[in-house]
């Protein structure tokens, strides 16, 4: 019998890794950085073996110390209204800075950043917006598709 990552298909070769599982490995070794369960170098050398992995045995033997379930915790609601809460904000100070000083120095540096804000923030919260919905149609499961320590169905051999 085959354990998680060791799937084999029925020519006896090992099932590939798509680019997803790839990137799935890499988000969960990234958030074990984050909580400081590996180092720098082992994050490194960890994320560049993930990144020329072929088959599912080999990603998940970059986890396998790893405790299960450790991503990135995904965006929420909140997010989405500190990220609104942002944009308003950023609004408010450029139509300040307009109205009472357009030609202060510092009134125009912060016009630029507020007008920087205003570019830049309602695009990721879109993102969040998106992400959010996602999760909630989905019942706050994972994406549809394998996972590399899923199991499938072996072949027997002989």
């Amino acid at each position: 019998m085959t354990g998680p990552g060791h799937e084999i298909v029925a020519g006896g070769n090992p099932l590939p890794v798509t680019y997803a599982d790839r990137e799935r490995v890499i988000r969960t070794l990234k958030a074990a950085l984050e909580q400081g369960r590996l180092t720098e170098d082992e994050h490194h050398d960890r994320t560049a073996k993930a990144s020329v992995s072929r088959s599912g045995a080999e990603l998940a033997g970059l986890t396998a110390d790893l405790p299960a379930g450790i991503t990135a915790v995904p965006p929420s609601v909140r997010d989405v209204r500190i990220a609104v809460g942002v944009i308003i904000a950023a609004a408010g100070v450029l139509a300040a800075v307009l109205v009472t000083n357009p030609d202060n120095m510092l009134a125009f540096m912060a016009a630029l950043g507020a007008i920087a804000t205003l570019i830049v923030v309602p695009v990721i919260t879109v993102g969040l917006i998106i992400d959010v919905r996602h999760q909630k149609r989905s019942g706050g499961s994972c994406r549809r598709g394998r996972h590399p320590g899923d199991r499938a169905a072996p072949v027997r051999e002989g």
